[in-house]
């Protein structure tokens, strides 16, 4: 299982930019769930590992389903640490290199389906929030399930 963060500000979306096989895109911070773990733990440690931030996790706001794989996406806020900090081992490395660079940006609240971000289901309702204005007065308010395909 993976867990992840939708961390949203005035400047955007945090998220991950990837530069892998010579294409460009993004994905929110998260990472796979480690034993002994819960979800929402394994959010906020891989958000301190690849952005540098310490968070609080309000609660689940996305579910998404690969097939037998599910992501689990947690809305949290910054209680601390500088953003583009993050010392975890991904994060050194390179675009020429197999698993490709990583890093962390603000994506515009209105740019997440242009920006190639992922998973997609989760970046479209994002940026329907954001067009409709309701992205910062408050996104969803309870999971919503997503299949990716």
């Amino acid at each position: 299982m993976r867990a992840g963060v939708v961390l949203r500000s005035e400047a955007g979306i945090a998220a991950i930019e990837r530069v892998r096989d010579g294409q460009t895109y993004h994905v929110l911070p998260g990472g796979q769930v480690e034993d002994g773990e819960t979800p929402a733990e394994a959010a906020a440690r891989e958000t301190y590992e690849e952005l540098g931030l310490i968070v609080r996790i309000h609660g689940l706001v996305a579910v998404v389903h690969f097939g037998l794989r599910q992501q689990q996406y947690f809305l949290a806020s910054v209680l601390g640490g500088e953003f583009g900090t993050g010392s975890g081992a991904e994060m050194a490395s390179l675009a020429e290199s197999e698993r490709g660079s990583y890093r962390p940006v603000w994506l515009p609240h209105r740019e997440l389906v242009a920006r190639n971000l992922r998973p997609k289901p989760v970046a479209a309702a994002l940026q329907e929030a954001a067009d409709a204005d309701r992205l910062l007065a408050g996104w969803l308010r309870g999971p919503v399930a997503f299949e990716e395909r």
